[in-house]
């Protein structure tokens, strides 16, 4: 072999040595991204000192909107375990659908109404995107109710969740029908919802009762509309602590296998990386000419 390929393959062993780490930390970083990307909105009651019209937390909301109607109907923080009308909490649940105790409430008596609403800054939910939301009603007076809702960008209703006092299971409306059973029976203890979009017009909807013992859902339907916010309203569900409406742990999911875009320090990584094995090869070939 002659000296020269000698040198060449020498000099290829220098660059791949020295590029392979600019690449492994490109990796690396890369993944970091990704896990940072699985959620592209969040937010929860322990960011919030206090829950009024127009606060905010979290990331990739909007400010909230908290409206009511009637004289007797407002916006609190406090513990959902309040609602549970003194029953022991089950096996393993630590705090119903609290973060650090807390959990945004809403209260709605004698005729009234506590609506809270907020917009997806990010745009409206995509294909394979999921909004979560965690739900936990007390008591409801018959005929009142406890919901939650997905809105389009004029806060039209396009899927609603949620308990009428004087029924056994809790129900959900779309585009097929409204008021549908759900087949989860009542809880006193919350419940961990998920809406899943998986096409233009279908979706998925997760529940899982904080109850271990009772069973999760999942059910499929249809909707019509761009869903770019929810709303969540206690409408009259009654006076008292355990009437009292908790929600908690908001969150938009990004979709399956969605793109990441990599930040502009990726690139002075490989390029750092690829001119320092340029500067090795320049170095190894200034030694063959000397």
């Amino acid at each position: 072999m002659g000296m020269f390929q000698k040198n060449h393959r020498r000099n290829l062993k220098v660059v791949r040595r020295l590029a392979l780490p600019a690449m492994a930390a490109l990796a690396v970083a890369g993944m970091s991204q990704s896990s940072q990307a699985a959620l592209v909105a969040s937010d929860n009651a322990a960011n919030y000192t206090s829950w009024t019209n127009a606060s905010t937390g979290g990331s990739g909301f909007g400010t909230w909107g908290l409206s009511t109607t009637g004289s007797s109907a407002g916006f609190f923080l406090g513990s959902s375990t309040d609602n549970d009308n003194s029953n022991p909490l089950p096996a393993g649940d630590t705090g119903d659908i609290n973060t650090n105790s807390k959990a945004w409430g809403m209260y709605a008596n004698s005729s009234s109404l506590a609506t809270a609403t907020r917009s997806f800054t990010g745009g409206a939910l995509a294909v394979g995107q999921g909004f979560s939301l965690a739900f936990d009603n007390g008591i409801v007076d018959t005929g009142s109710s406890d919901t939650f809702s997905l809105l389009d960008a004029s806060n039209n209703v396009l899927f609603t969740f949620g308990f009428t006092g004087g029924a056994s299971d809790y129900f959900y409306s779309d585009s097929r029908a409204q008021g549908q059973d759900s087949g989860i029976g009542f809880t006193y203890f919350g419940l961990d919802t998920v809406f899943t979009l998986t096409s233009a017009t279908t979706y998925s909807f997760t529940i899982t009762p904080i109850d271990s013992s009772i069973t999760a859902k999942t059910i499929s339907g249809t909707i019509n509309g761009s869903i770019a916010g929810f709303e969540a309203v206690n409408d009259n569900a009654g006076n008292g602590n355990n009437n009292n409406f908790y929600i908690n742990s908001a969150a938009v999911s990004a979709a399956p296998n969605s793109a990441v875009p990599l930040p502009a320090s990726f690139g002075f990584v490989l390029v750092g990386g690829l001119g320092l094995a340029g500067m090795a090869l320049s170095r190894r070939r200034s030694g063959m000419q000397g």
